[in-house]
């Protein structure tokens, strides 16, 4: 739907019982679902102007998992970044996802994000690292339950559309 500059964000997307807000699209940023619900729509921040709730009974790190190996595989594999970066760090996320000992691995997505920011030769790479950088940020409490071995989320089916690879 069509929606103009200063509308709120909660006016229109269901934000009750949400988790989070992906703002932007695949390339856009996870912003807190109480955040979300004091902005309003703005050109600064929108990217594609594709805005997506995720509900609270959904793994916010399964969901971002599954879009990062889509974009890595979307890549036209031409450069280091999308050749090696992309892929490495959708691996790594896919770690992160997954209830148990993660080891290093928010610490390794965190420096691989940044020797892959910028040096990509389009911007594919750049959006990339900024929904991982958000999904760090916005669900570090379900990193940190993953590390203990347990997911808050109750449905595991996915929510956001990707084509999956045969």
């Amino acid at each position: 739907m069509e929606a103009p500059y200063g509308l709120p964000i909660a006016r229109l997307l269901p934000l009750e019982g949400a988790r989070a807000v992906l703002v932007g699209g695949y390339h856009g940023t996870w912003i807190p679902a109480p955040e979300a619900g004091q902005l309003a729509l703005d050109a600064s921040y929108l990217g594609a102007g594709v805005l997506a709730a995720l509900p609270a009974d959904r793994c916010g790190l399964a969901e971002t998992a599954r879009v990062l190996r889509y974009l890595a595989l979307q890549s036209a594999g031409q450069c280091g970044p999308c050749l090696n970066g992309l892929p490495r760090i959708a691996a790594a996320f896919r770690t992160l996802a997954a209830p148990g000992p993660h080891g290093t691995v928010r610490a390794d997505l965190a420096r691989w994000s940044g020797l892959v920011e910028g040096r990509g030769a389009c911007h594919h790479p750049d959006g990339t690292v900024r929904l991982v950088r958000s999904a760090l940020t916005t669900f570090a409490t379900e990193i940190d339950a993953h590390a203990h071995g347990h997911c808050t989320a109750t449905d595991r089916t996915p929510l956001l559309p990707v084509l999956e690879e045969s």
